[in-house]
């Protein structure tokens, strides 16, 4: 169709009507997306963890530690002498801003 120009007439409130009904059907298969982790389980394991924050499990232990400098990152549970973390921990994290040693 190039080079073709269709003229089309409508009142302002065709045009409403019209918008109206391409937003109702747009809005009918709209499904919203599913809130951040809940495809996690209530208590991940330490490789799921490291995974999910994108660290090795050395600095997940790290991060497990208190420290003269900082509190724990991230506190463990202990389950049946299993480590595991909290849903709800790991997402907050993830949420939070690193802040990486500058090199001297």
């Amino acid at each position: 169709m190039y080079g073709t120009q269709i003229l089309i007439h409508l009142t302002p409130e065709q045009l409403g009507d019209l918008v109206e009904q391409r937003i109702a059907k747009a809005l009918a298969s709209y499904t919203p997306p599913l809130p951040e982790g809940s495809d996690l389980p209530e208590l991940l394991t330490r490789k799921q963890t490291a995974q999910k924050l994108q660290v090795s499990l050395t600095t997940l232990h790290f991060w497990a530690k208190d420290t003269d400098d900082r509190p724990a990152i991230l506190v463990p549970v202990k389950a049946n002498k299993q480590v595991r973390y909290r849903r709800s921990d790991v997402l907050a994290v993830l949420k939070e801003s690193r802040r990486f040693k500058s090199s001297k």
